[in-house]
């Protein structure tokens, strides 16, 4: 019986740093420009408009990989269908304004 409540005791002190970096969200990947052999340049990238809502490209077989929020005013989707790659920005309807409707914007990447 000592042996468990040992046990029990101690499982909370060996998992607390485990969830100390569950808990961290901050971004750990160096940034473009920092003074470091890991550090990425900034790359010129492509986005071209999509003339298709987030719903009709979910029924053309699109698929959502990711998705994440888009500071507060909607979430970003990214979304796969063979080579092709997505990316969606739906913002739901907002009290208080004219826009009474969920909207979609959407870019191709290649």
């Amino acid at each position: 019986m000592k042996k468990r409540i040992l046990t029990f005791t101690a499982l909370p002190l060996l998992l607390l740093p485990a969830s100390g970096f569950a808990r961290n969200t901050g971004d750990w990947l160096p940034q473009s420009g920092v003074k470091s052999p890991y550090a990425p340049l900034s790359v010129p990238t492509t986005l071209k408009p999509v003339q298709d809502s987030l719903a009709n490209l979910l029924t053309k077989g699109y698929r959502i990989t990711t998705t994440a929020d888009y500071g507060g005013s909607g979430a970003l989707f990214t979304l796969t269908r063979q080579k092709q790659t997505l990316l969606c920005v739906l913002t739901a309807p907002t009290p208080g304004t004219d826009q009474n409707v969920p909207t979609s914007r959407c870019w191709s990447l290649n």
